[in-house]
């Protein structure tokens, strides 16, 4: 009798075991994890809170309509700090711990530095903030915003054709989307007659750029171009004023943070500006909810989370069930169209996204746009 009740206890949990393997994790209600890795940390600290939050809401709207073909979605948020290594660290975490089959990115540099580990995972990563024109065409990574070629290009040649800004001095970050925006910039201003005197690199994380600006001031010019991003632009704006430099400034989409627009120095600099509206329901929840103004970044993690979630959707409906970094792949090649809350974002063959382009000037925090630059078709 005791072997008979053994063995019948032996099948059954073998029974269970076979069970439970064969039915597809949807039905077992196990969460949808995805990461992110984000400037949680550092001169970029004030995008991340953009960010973080952007895809904070997308998926507690997810989660609040039913989920993911029924599961909830969890993110992992991970802190890169603008530190290439601090991101494939994180990287590696969540392919090989958290098991996630896509992760967002963020910045040129981390990007890039995680593109490799997502190809050999087959993990999909999804970049909505580094711009740099080598995150065009690379396997598994997908940017839902376009290069730094498109928007440089337009204010190149705005700033030389329109604004008659004849010469011009140039800040760089010594980074990977600083260099980057700077020889586009070269290349697009001197195309639109343009003519650069000077440059000079800097730390993204340095804190006294008097030095450089000193140089950039000798050397003359009609305008100083600052191809750099998060805090340190509010300092070199205010630096660069205190110097005497009355010369106008500028600089992309990437100049506006917080620091920058409420620097007295930045009062007046030239800009471009993606799509994005300050006085739109979702910039009024995120005030709501995060008790600060929301930015373009906030929106383009929103969108970039919620594009997953179709994406997983259609994944699981043609997989059976399963969820894989390939088959979100495969169904982001697929639908190429997503509707978002700035309107339909079209992947291109380059994994790249384009947008409208808005031109115009900072003043009293914000951007009083001169023209739109549309996106070619």
């Amino acid at each position: 009798m005791r072997n008979k009740i053994l063995s019948a206890l032996f099948s059954l949990a073998l029974f269970a075991g076979v069970t439970t393997a064969a039915v597809p994790a949807a039905a077992q209600g196990n969460p949808i994890k995805i990461g992110a890795i984000l400037p949680l940390t550092g001169s970029g600290a004030s995008y991340g809170v953009w960010m973080k939050g952007g895809a904070e809401m997308a998926a507690e709207e997810i989660n609040a309509a039913g989920g993911i073909a029924g599961r909830k979605l969890e993110v992992i948020y991970e802190d890169h700090a603008a530190d290439a290594s601090k991101a494939v660290n994180a990287m590696r975490r969540l392919v090989e711990v958290e098991k996630v089959p896509f992760s967002l990115t963020s910045y040129s540099s981390p990007t890039l530095a995680v593109q490799p580990i997502a190809v050999q995972n087959k993990v999909v990563i999804m970049n909505g903030g580094g711009q740099s024109d080598n995150l065009a065409n690379k396997d598994y990574l997908y940017n839902n915003i376009p290069v730094v070629s498109n928007e440089v290009g337009v204010i190149a040649e705005w700033l030389a054709k329109d604004k008659k800004l004849g010469s011009a001095v140039l800040i760089v970050a010594n980074d990977e989307a600083g260099r980057n925006a700077a020889k586009t910039f070269r290349e697009k201003y001197g195309a639109a007659g343009g003519k650069v005197l000077a440059e000079e690199q800097v730390a993204l994380d340095a804190t006294d750029f008097r030095a450089q600006l000193a140089k950039l001031k000798a050397r003359g010019g009609d305008l100083l171009f600052i191809s750099s991003y998060g805090r340190n632009v509010s300092i070199i704006a205010d630096q660069a004023r205190e110097l005497g430099i009355t010369i106008p400034m500028a600089g992309t989409s990437w100049i506006l943070v917080p620091e920058t627009m409420k620097s007295k120095g930045a009062e007046g600099i030239l800009t471009t500006r993606l799509p994005f509206d300050p006085d739109s329901a979702f910039a009024r929840k995120f005030k709501e909810k995060y008790k600060t103004d929301a930015g373009f970044f906030a929106v383009q993690y929103y969108s970039a989370t919620k594009i997953f979630a179709r994406a997983a959707e259609e994944a699981i409906k043609k997989n059976g069930g399963a969820l894989t970094g390939e088959g979100v792949k495969n169904a982001i090649e697929s639908i190429r169209t997503f509707d978002t809350i700035s309107g339909k974002l079209v992947f291109q063959a380059n994994h790249g996204a384009v947008m409208d382009i808005e031109v115009g000037t900072l003043k009293g925090g914000k951007v009083v746009v001169e023209k739109i630059i549309k996106a070619a078709p």
